[in-house]
């Protein structure tokens, strides 16, 4: 794989590129191609070519053979599946094959500035997961985002006319609803799979503090999610899922826990438990514990004692 980006801020200019018609608008642009027309159209990428741009790219398509990379994730692509990339990210492919048709929505931030779809956009946490997170649709919900890519298709081929604008925008809203809707039940079938992930959490939460017994260090997001093998974006919004609270806030919750059961357990100081759970600062430390629940850790400790 080359270690050389092809980055597009524009949408034109990525359609010329990709061997794509010129699209009707700048700012907003669907293709439909099939197998065939995949193969036979003239791109100037090389195999392999790391490809980003500044816009929102959603595709559903059937990959059935072939290799897909975010960055240098690869992503095992043998199923109908929705791919969401937000303006900034890095993809790759090797010798994709499709089946049927495959279909693109590509949308500049710049079209949606000052309409409510701006803030959706930021909302919809799929944009920033990684590839091997894609959605894998159902055929019924497929045929649901196929009826909503037909309507939005419809509508950027005809005339563009001052209504237009707000037509296309409410299309692309309730395209948005739907995927966040289908990501959602995503979550509740992994979780039958995998089990919950809180519990999943929890567990390594718990080997980590086993495993720095001695020289204590705070969790890393970063690196739990690469044991869960899921991007911090797609924990959070499972554990939002599943107990309303996102990645971080299910650790801070973990940690404060863990921080009455010390407090409680022993006679160590503050300062002494702050390093224990991997706080190089006691006062941010105590900040954090009074914020979650109302005391300082000494406060806590005395009501505590003087209860039971």
């Amino acid at each position: 794989m080359s270690d050389t980006v092809f980055y597009f801020e524009h949408i034109n200019d990525y359609c010329a590129a990709a061997g794509l018609a010129a699209p009707s608008h700048p700012l907003v642009a669907t293709t439909r191609l099939t197998a065939a027309q995949l193969a036979t159209r003239r791109s100037s990428f090389v195999k392999g070519a790391q490809l980003s741009g500044g816009f929102y790219y959603l595709a559903l398509k059937r990959v059935v053979k072939g290799q897909l990379l975010y960055g240098r994730t690869e992503y095992d692509c043998q199923t109908g599946t929705l791919m969401a990339m937000a303006p900034g990210q890095v993809v790759s492919s090797y010798d994709v094959t499709i089946e049927g048709e495959a279909c693109t929505l590509m949308l500049h931030p710049d079209y949606v500035r000052g309409h409510p779809l701006e803030a959706l956009l930021n909302t919809c946490g799929f944009f920033h997961y990684q590839v091997n997170e894609a959605l894998h649709v159902s055929i019924a919900e497929q045929t649901i985002l196929q009826q909503l890519f037909n309507t939005l298709e419809h509508e950027l081929q005809s005339g563009y006319d001052t209504a237009s604008r707000d037509i296309i925008l409410s299309q692309i809203t309730a395209l948005m609803h739907y995927c966040h809707r289908f990501y959602r039940r995503q979550f509740t079938q992994r979780s039958e799979l995998h089990g919950d992930w809180y519990s999943r959490l929890v567990g390594l939460l718990d080997a980590h503090y086993m495993q720095h017994i001695h020289y204590m260090v705070l969790p890393d997001l970063q690196q739990l999610c690469s044991q869960m093998q899921v991007s911090p974006r797609y924990l959070t919004d499972a554990l939002k899922a599943e107990t309303g609270q996102g990645a971080k806030m299910c650790i801070q919750n973990y940690l404060i826990d863990k921080a009455k059961s010390l407090l409680l357990a022993s006679n160590q100081n503050i300062s002494q438990i702050a390093y224990q759970l991997g706080y190089d600062s006691a006062n941010y430390f105590t900040r954090l514990f009074k914020s979650k629940t109302g005391q300082t850790p000494k406060q806590f400790r005395e009501a505590m004692h003087f209860r039971y």
